[in-house]
């Protein structure tokens, strides 16, 4: 409310100063220093101009600047009067207005400085307005100093545009466009007029400078508005991207229309996975969002939750509508893009988890052969060599044979010991023949760690590909506990709900735990997720590790 009276006061003085010129072009001829219909057009541009920026964009201060410096430009038309006061009020109002010019050339298109080189030239322009303006009226001295250190600005603020011009974006230069080729006439005709000697004294030299940068100044307010109705046609390609879209195309061809319609070939379109908990790209590849830098971010959400994100240049920031309508128009294509992305993130999950069930069975066949030819075999050999000892000991009547056989047998005890336990490795007996409430009592005896078996399933077996997922879940949840938790207890608790068999396995160790981390609990997912489960790991640092998941028993 407060802004909407403010430009409309702004807009009612600006239309009085204009209609005042016009009348003291009337009644003084030869007041103003312009034909009177050009320094009309020049204040009445600017603050048309700027109302139309205002209006449409209130949180930028563009439009009020630009609206200012129409005003400002009408506050040179009452040196008519006469006398030492509006005289310099017609001074001042001259170099005020060449420094709004150059706030505007140094901020434009976001409508405040946003570095330090920005806010130092624009606080040089307007100390050079004030300060420069009495300096300069002390002595002939000083006047060509505040000359010189106007020229100084002036290629600063070239130099500036230049830079950003070039560091630009192809949106970004779109932005800039309408200052860049423009803007720097301005200062060309200021630099051209002040080099010159017209042998004129040098305030009629400044002011007549001044005045023809004015009439080529006058373009950018034109500029702005040739830029407002760009963009207003530039969102008719709206209509055409939802024609585009209405045939759901690939995701690639979304992306590809998403950043026709925006003007942003860097365009990339994050994919949101609620099941996942993560974006995905094109291709169904896990995606991290930038956070901020070099790239702006638009989380598209439907009904309250996420669809997806768009990855573009921050440039278009300036017109962040307009990227929310366009997105808001691709709503629908996003959706079945996001499908698409999804199957490809299964189906890169489903490669890489048969990928990884190939190496670990590649990986468990090695490690039996290696504790069979290391262990087993040893032994084996071991008890055939004592036994052929002692045979030849009865032959020779030498060591006893008692001896040789007591430690052959003692070899046959540890084969028998390392054998089983490769048997319970592979898959225990106590699992096939009791079931999964016995093998998880075992496995808790055994335990490094004390096991409370809070809940078990009932006398009813469960499927043995079930049985066995929920053992080796609770037997890896162990294993890392033990070597990592720090943990003083574990607590186990599986129920049956339906047709899902519910594990929930927590300890009060260390937390901490990656999922991604190991081969172990990797090799858990694709286990679980191989019997259409789902399982899923919390481990906050120092709050312990709990493991919940469901597999259905159908």
């Amino acid at each position: 409310m407060i802004q909407e009276r403010a430009r409309l006061g702004l807009a009612v003085l600006g239309a009085a100063l204009g209609a005042y010129a016009i009348g003291i072009a009337i009644w003084v001829p030869d007041s103003l220093t312009l034909p009177a219909p050009v320094h009309v057009v020049i204040g009445w541009s600017f603050v048309g101009a700027g109302m139309l920026a205002w209006a449409r964009r209130p949180e930028n201060r563009t439009g009020l600047i630009m609206t200012l410096t129409g005003i400002v430009w009408f506050g040179r038309d009452f040196d008519w009067m006469g006398g030492a006061l509006t005289t310099h009020v017609d001074g001042l109002a001259t170099t005020l207005f060449v420094a709004m010019v150059a706030h505007q050339l140094v901020v434009f298109p976001h409508g405040r400085a946003r570095s330090r080189a920005e806010r130092a030239l624009v606080a040089s322009a307007y100390a050079l307005a004030s300060v420069g303006y009495l300096v300069a009226n002390l002595s002939g001295v000083g006047n060509d100093v505040v000359d010189a250190l106007a020229i100084v600005l002036a290629l600063g603020v070239i130099a500036h545009l230049v830079g950003r011009w070039r560091a630009a974006t192809a949106p970004g230069r779109r932005a800039l466009a309408p200052i860049v080729w423009t803007g720097p006439a301005v200062i060309v005709v200021i630099l051209a007029t002040l080099a010159s000697d017209t042998g004129g004294p040098p305030s009629a030299q400044r002011n007549d400078a001044l005045h023809w940068a004015a009439v080529v100044y006058a373009a950018i307010p034109l500029a702005l508005l040739a830029g407002l109705l760009r963009t207003r046609l530039h969102r008719a390609a709206l209509g055409e991207l939802v024609v585009e879209l209405s045939e759901l195309p690939q995701p690639a061809q979304v992306r590809a229309a998403l950043a026709r319609a925006l003007g942003d070939p860097s365009l990339e379109i994050a994919f949101w996975l609620p099941e996942q908990e993560r974006y995905v790209d094109l291709n169904g590849r896990a995606l991290e969002l930038p956070d901020g830098g070099e790239q702006a971010v638009s989380v598209l959400e439907h009904d309250g939750e996420k669809l997806a994100a768009l990855v573009y240049d921050p440039s278009l920031l300036e017109d962040a509508a307009f990227v929310a309508a366009a997105g808001a128009a691709a709503r629908l294509a996003l959706e079945n893009a996001r499908l698409h992305a999804d199957l490809r993130a299964q189906l890169a999950e489903v490669r890489a988890s048969r990928a990884r069930i190939v190496e670990a069975g590649d990986a468990e066949r090695r490690r039996l052969e290696r504790d069979l030819h290391d262990g087993a075999q040893q032994r084996l050999l071991g008890i055939r060599l004592a036994l052929r000892l002692a045979r030849g000991q009865v032959d020779d009547g030498g060591r006893a044979v008692d001896d040789l056989l007591v430690e052959a047998e003692e070899e046959v005890e540890g084969t028998l010991a390392e054998l089983r336990a490769l048997a319970r490795g592979i898959h225990p007996a106590v699992l096939t023949e009791e079931g999964l409430a016995p093998a998880l009592e075992t496995l808790a005896r055994r335990a490094p760690v004390p096991v409370i078996l809070a809940s078990m399933p009932g006398e009813e077996r469960l499927p043995a590909a079930v049985e066995a997922a929920a053992y080796f879940l609770a037997s890896e949840a162990l294993a890392n506990v033990a070597k990592y938790a720090q943990a003083t207890q574990v607590r186990i608790e599986i129920v049956r709900d339906n047709n899902t068999l519910v594990i929930d396995i927590s300890d009060d160790g260390i937390g901490g735990a990656d999922a991604a981390g190991g081969s172990g609990l990797i090799g858990l997912h694709d286990r679980v997720e191989a019997l259409n489960g789902s399982l899923r790991i919390e481990s906050p640092p120092g709050c312990g590790t709990r493991l919940h998941a469901e597999i259905p028993c159908a």
